[in-house]
């Protein structure tokens, strides 16, 4: 797989866009008595819950993200044997005995006629039958089309895992300072202590 994961460039990203999955881009508070003075910002615990809710749509994107990219890595290697096997096909001129899969662990024999023909899966319980020069042409399309997938998911995901860490900074930030803003507040205004 490394092979063709080398050949295919990863697609072109649309205009004036970071990622292909139109991930919103977190912003870094880097002045954060600027940022807390804001009206929106006049609650330290709002702006947390703003933060920690955004911090959780990142975490759900990252983990569809990462599913996508697991099926992604698994249905390369099938297209490549199905590829595969259209080129054994192709090259056959009598008869040939194989096995296959009938069920779990039942395997039978069976004489394989020379074909001009192969059956493909389509998705949703659909098959169709190709010429092996169709079938060779779809099959490396979907390859293509695969590998290209799979690398803008990787680059989602690593931008995705930028924006992550960028929030949680901000967390620590935003809950550093009101810490602070609490223990100032505490020092100018002395509680009385009971008796």
């Amino acid at each position: 797989m490394t092979g063709i994961m080398d050949t295919i460039e990863m697609p072109k990203l649309p205009e004036n866009q970071k990622t292909f999955a139109g991930i919103p881009e977190a912003i870094f508070l880097e002045e954060i008595d600027t940022f807390m003075s804001q009206p929106e910002n006049e609650n330290c615990e709002k702006v947390l819950q703003r933060l920690d809710e955004q911090h959780g749509k990142y975490r759900f994107m990252a983990y569809n993200l990462e599913a996508r990219r697991h099926k992604l890595k698994s249905q390369i290697p099938d297209l490549e044997r199905s590829l595969e096997m259209v080129n054994v096909l192709r090259k056959e001129d009598e008869e040939r005995e194989t096995q296959f899969l009938l069920s779990d662990q039942v395997f039978i024999k069976t004489l394989v006629p020379p074909t001009k023909t192969v059956y493909l899966w389509l998705g949703a319980s659909v098959m169709l039958e190709y010429p092996l020069d169709e079938a060779e042409a779809l099959l490396k399309q979907n390859i293509t089309s695969a590998v290209g997938n799979l690398k803008s998911v990787e680059h989602d995901q690593d931008f995705l895992r930028d924006q992550i860490t960028t929030t949680e900074v901000n967390m620590a930030r935003v809950h550093n300072w009101g810490v602070k803003k609490r223990q100032a507040a505490a020092k100018n205004n002395p509680s009385t202590t009971p008796s």
